[in-house]
């Protein structure tokens, strides 16, 4: 069975009170609609729905209810409401567990909740907007806040998309053996996502470090096939024979290695210095045709091939 499923058959299972029966029929009517019909006629999804259903229509006093069976349609329940014309319950529900017991009823009705890697999503279906709101008010009146309402193709939908909030729901309505399950595979997923993000953060971090290093290699061998590096000051040059010793290292590791150690951004800094005199050499021979446009012919100044 699905993650759905078994939700379903635990709200099914659970315990209902007696106060809190005529509202959990309330919300399954509302799902679809039939709030004011006399004769009820409601679509189960499964088995254990429509039995929940049919025992919660019995107990309340109504007549002739009977469950059929279609194929590829799933469960109908039938109801005659008959006389009760105080029945379904009007206004809103006082007590938190009749609020509870109604959310619980919307849900069995016409509710859905997934649980992927892609992130999570709680909804209830309904054929108008007055009742997708009041699906809605129904959450806020649990302290569940964050729902929205929203279109659907064949009516309007109340939904939840953060976990939290879905968690809190499924405790509320009894699904505890759900929640477990839920806060399990939430952990999980969250963990598994902090180690992906470090990975990526990580590998990219290390390719960056490497483009660098082979940049700054090709450039010290042209200052080095050029002018040479004793044209450098001592600092820039005792820099840039680090770097062609450590080609992957580092700016902070090649900042350490020197006979005198540097900070980050002081190794930095000259590393730049040793950037912007290979890109002067490299404008001076442009200058004297040399070099043209993105360096046409071979010639003893083009940097050498990343080992």
């Amino acid at each position: 069975m699905t993650f759905l499923d078994d939700v379903r058959q635990e709200l099914c299972a659970a315990e209902v009170r007696s106060c809190c029966r005529s509202w959990e029929i309330r919300g399954f009517l509302d799902a679809w609609g039939q709030a004011d019909a006399r004769r009820l006629r409601v679509h189960a999804h499964s088995a254990a729905v429509a039995r929940r259903l049919y025992t919660l229509l019995s107990e309340a006093g109504l007549r002739r209810v009977t469950v059929t069976r279609r194929p590829r349609s799933g469960f109908f329940v039938l109801a005659h409401v008959g006389d009760l014309r105080t029945w379904p319950p009007s206004g809103w529900p006082r007590r938190r567990c009749c609020r509870r017991s109604y959310a619980r009823g919307l849900f069995l009705a016409r509710g859905f909740l997934n649980s992927t890697r892609h992130g999570y999503h709680w909804e209830v279906k309904t054929p108008s907007e007055t009742l997708a709101e009041t699906a809605r008010r129904a959450l806020e009146s649990m302290g569940i806040k964050g729902a929205r309402t929203g279109r659907w193709q064949k009516g309007w939908v109340a939904y939840l998309k953060d976990a939290g909030l879905i968690a809190d729901w499924l405790g509320q309505v009894g699904a505890h053996g759900s929640l477990l399950g839920f806060e399990n595979a939430r952990v999980t997923k969250d963990m598994r996502n902090k180690v992906n993000r470090r990975v990526n953060y990580e590998t990219a971090n290390l390719a960056r470090t490497v483009a660098a290093a082979l940049r700054q290699k090709e450039n010290i061998r042209l200052i080095e096939r050029t002018t040479g590096l004793d044209d450098l000051p001592p600092g820039l040059r005792d820099l840039a024979k680090a770097r062609l010793a450590q080609p992957l290292a580092s700016l902070a590791e090649l900042a350490e290695s020197l006979d005198t150690p540097l900070s980050k951004s002081g190794a930095s800094h000259r590393m730049r210095r040793i950037m912007a005199r290979a890109e002067q050499i490299r404008r001076e021979h442009a200058r004297r045709g040399q070099v043209a446009g993105g360096q046409t012919r071979q010639e003893q100044f083009r940097p050498e091939a990343p080992s």
